[in-house]
């Protein structure tokens, strides 16, 4: 096949990857999300565009050892988020109705007013606490940099204005992060000496991280997944897969 046949192929690659670049990045300020996918994708237009210079560096020894060093590289990252997004399809699938207690996990809070993001997150913990009566709901948030509030007394307002009486709602509001969020909750059910069916509610992208996490506090935990923004979403499946990778490795 010579160069003039790539052309096509090349310039489809990079238009996708362009459109992938602009999409990680419409969130309202850069994150760990738009930094990884500015990352990935410009990796991927840089290595399509400047292809024939680099097929030009398989020509020499140290060019080869330099392409194949990156290319193992890539094909370890790129087979590694396939991976993640496997699980992460299969996890956010298995969705439960039912559940004794319901384990909602914390997200930005502006000031004192949860973010649409933790908003889904409390709807859908609605829709299982108000489907399931007698079931009990520990909200797990800390208060973050710019939070007037913890996460987790934002929440029990908001179920609160919502019909869920303080008595069913158990607040933990010490976690800073999704692995503290499960094993701070367990501990508090463990106190309580909770033995039901346990349902972690957040985004679907986040309930395999949220499984493996729930998994090392001792939990078996079903999943009740809150559906996330088109306009949001590759953004937060990027940030996931570098948070997956921090998981695997701790």
């Amino acid at each position: 096949m010579n160069s003039k046949m790539l052309r096509l192929p090349q310039k489809i690659i990079a238009a996708v990857a362009a459109v992938a670049l602009v999409w990680v990045n419409l969130v309202l300020k850069p994150n760990a999300g738009s930094l990884l996918g500015t990352l990935l994708f410009g990796s991927i237009m840089a290595v399509t565009l400047l292809w024939r210079r680099i097929a030009c560096l398989w020509k020499r020894i140290a060019g080869r050892i330099l392409v194949i060093f990156f290319g193992v590289i890539f094909a370890a990252g790129f087979g590694l988020c396939v991976f993640f997004s496997v699980n992460m399809v299969v996890y956010a699938e298995k969705d439960c109705d039912s559940a004794d207690c319901v384990i909602v996990l914390g997200c930005q809070v502006k000031g004192e007013t949860p973010t649409p993001m933790l908003c889904d997150r409390l709807n859908a913990a609605l829709e299982l606490l108000e489907s399931n009566p007698n079931a009990v709901c520990v909200v797990s948030g800390g208060q973050g940099p710019q939070e007037h509030i913890s996460e987790a007394e934002a929440m029990r307002r908001y179920l609160n204005e919502r019909g869920i009486a303080d008595k069913r709602i158990i607040t933990e509001p010490l976690s800073t992060s999704t692995e503290e969020n499960l094993r701070f909750s367990a501990e508090l059910l463990s106190e309580r000496g909770f033995k039901g069916s346990i349902v972690v509610v957040t985004n679907e992208f986040h309930q395999y991280r949220a499984d493996i996490y729930a998994r090392r506090a001792g939990l078996s935990v079903g999943h009740h997944s809150a559906r996330t923004a088109l306009r949001l979403f590759p953004n937060q499946c990027v940030r996931e897969w570098g948070a997956l990778a921090v998981a695997m490795l701790t």
